[in-house]
């Protein structure tokens, strides 16, 4: 017994080692994974930031080609930037100069953008496109494009354009290869403010989100942007985090792919793409959590080891009880034998002489035949306890059987002065039961209650009846039981110090309980070291029965009852 709970407190020991050292090293390739997991959401983002800002340049301005502007097509180009400012949040607002703006609007470029204040758009060519006049800002545009047409180039980008200090990149569009005159310009206006407030907020709406949420899985990446000063654009630092860092220029265009046909370049300026992924959350939590398996497995093993410890308690003591049983049995057995044994030798080497005497040999021989029928009849009743027993149910008036059962019992104590009291208020009250086993219950009862009186040597029996249930209480006023001890004298051979040297087998209650518990009853007690015991039988009524005694009694004359 002691070396299985060696063993299997040992293997619960190695059992959570491993698994600690396996969720250490699980740990330690989990905080890889999420930082290899950052620093590729993080790429990821910096990749869709730079699509994002090369979009105007590379899908919106190249969209309409050199015949459709010589021909006037102003309504391509009005579609292609109503989708321009749909798809890149960063733009405030396009613009173009042709002939056909010139026409009326001299010297500027025209705008279109998200808003068309009243007053200030014009319609221009055929189709009458809506296109936003703002003096200011479109001669410093087309002032911008004169001034770079000298180089030949076709992109020029500014910043600090106009009294709102834009950010303006152009395309010029030349009339042929040798590049002396153009005749459209196109390009957009990004305000510096914008591209700070409202770009990745945008942006992550759009498209981030769901590209951090792809990557991620299960796991709460963050995002969070910092500009080329550490100060904060968009997100939160997360206090405890593997975070992966990716720069990322914030150029309006495509600095490496046109700088050969570029004018002016603006200055450059790099901002920090952060991705984090709390390690409390991310790792300690899902450890924590991994551990709970192995736990409730080491829990269920303890319990496992208290169980049998517990059974091997339990077996040993049953053991030892019926031991006991045994040994107290042929004690019990021994004395009348020896008694019996003793007077048939008498009687039949002719020693007894008078009549007297013979008698008295003769009442030795009933009473030890007697004792030897009660003691069989004990054992039979623990051959019983170890099968199941059947019942033979009928409609029992118990008020008559608990009387007749006293009556009897008192009968065969003749030579002992005990009294019985029992209360009862004459009233049939039925219960659906096996008669003879409710007699040994009552039988059970009452022979202990004699057995443990001791100085006073009286005994009551009440009978009482409710609506729903019926009670017996059979009260001695002997010795007591210990509370201690009242939670297992229904176990079978289980016997109090008290009745150390009182005759039993300790069969007695647990019979009792059985046949109760069969007639969908309960035993309930109350005793005391010295005051007595009060045992009671709980019992469902039979309210049909008692209904049809009732009417057989109110049937009768009054003569009769």
């Amino acid at each position: 017994m002691w070396l299985a709970i060696a063993a299997a407190s040992c293997a619960a020991v190695l059992v959570l080692y491993f698994q600690h050292r396996a969720l250490s090293a699980l740990q330690s390739q989990t905080r890889v994974i999420l930082r290899q997991i950052s620093e590729q959401t993080a790429t990821d983002v910096a990749s869709a930031v730079r699509r994002t800002l090369d979009g105007p340049v590379f899908e919106t301005l190249t969209a309409v080609n050199h015949p459709e502007l010589r021909e006037g097509r102003l309504d391509l180009v009005a579609n292609e930037y109503r989708e321009g400012l749909d798809e890149y949040p960063h733009v405030d607002r396009f613009f173009v100069w042709s002939e056909q703006t010139d026409a009326v609007a001299p010297g500027e470029a025209l705008f279109y953008g998200r808003e068309h204040p009243a007053g200030h758009t014009l319609s221009v060519g055929p189709a009458g496109t809506p296109l936003m006049r703002d003096a200011v800002l479109g001669h410093a545009i087309l002032d911008l494009a004169r001034d770079n047409a000298l180089a030949q180039h076709i992109y020029v980008a500014a910043e600090n354009v106009g009294p709102d200090r834009h950010q303006v990149f152009l395309r010029l569009f030349w009339k042929d290869a040798r590049r002396v005159d153009y005749f459209a310009v196109l390009g957009f206006v990004v305000h510096p403010a914008t591209l700070r407030k409202q770009f990745f907020p945008a942006l992550f709406a759009r498209e981030l989100e769901a590209l951090v949420a792809h990557r991620a899985g299960e796991i709460q990446l963050s995002l969070s942007v910092t500009d080329e000063t550490g100060a904060l654009v968009f997100g939160r630092r997360a206090a405890e985090a593997a975070t992966a860092r990716v720069p990322v220029p914030m150029l309006i265009y495509p600095v490496d792919r046109i700088d050969s046909r570029l004018t002016t370049a603006l200055p450059p300026r790099t901002w920090q793409i952060e991705v984090s992924a709390p390690e409390r959350d991310a790792l300690l939590g899902g450890v924590s959590r991994s551990y709970w398996p192995t736990i409730v497995s080491v829990l269920l093993m303890m319990v496992i080891v208290g169980l049998t410890v517990q059974a091997n308690r339990r077996s040993a003591e049953l053991a030892q009880m019926q031991s006991d049983f045994i040994a107290h049995a042929s004690h019990q057995l021994k004395t009348p034998l020896s008694l019996l044994s003793a007077a048939t030798e008498t009687l039949e080497m002719d020693r007894v002489r008078s009549p007297e005497k013979l008698a008295e040999y003769l009442g030795i021989i009933r009473g030890e035949a007697t004792r030897l029928t009660v003691l069989f009849q004990r054992v039979l009743e623990f051959s019983r306890l170890q099968q199941r027993r059947s019942y033979e149910f009928e409609t029992v008036d118990l008020s008559a059987l608990v009387r007749e059962t006293v009556e009897a019992f008192a009968g065969s104590l003749a030579e002992q002065p005990f009294t019985f009291d029992v209360q009862q208020d004459g009233s049939p009250l039925c219960v659906r039961a096996d008669s003879a086993a409710l007699e040994q219950v009552v039988a059970n009862l009452l022979d202990n209650a004699v057995k443990y009186s001791d100085g006073v040597q009286e005994v009551i029996v009440r009978v009482r009846g409710t609506d729903r249930v019926v009670t017996v209480e059979v009260v001695d006023r002997g010795v007591g039981i210990a509370l201690d001890q009242q939670r297992r004298i229904f176990e079978r051979f289980y016997r109090a110090p008290t009745s150390a040297h009182r005759p039993g087998f300790g069969l007695g209650l647990p019979i009792v309980q059985e046949v109760v518990r069969a007639h969908g009853g309960r035993v309930e007690v109350k005793s005391a070291p010295g005051q007595g015991s009060t045992f009671c039988l709980v019992l469902p009524r039979d309210l049909a029965g008692s209904e049809r005694e009732s009417d057989v009694v109110d049937g009768l004359p009054e003569a009769s009852r």
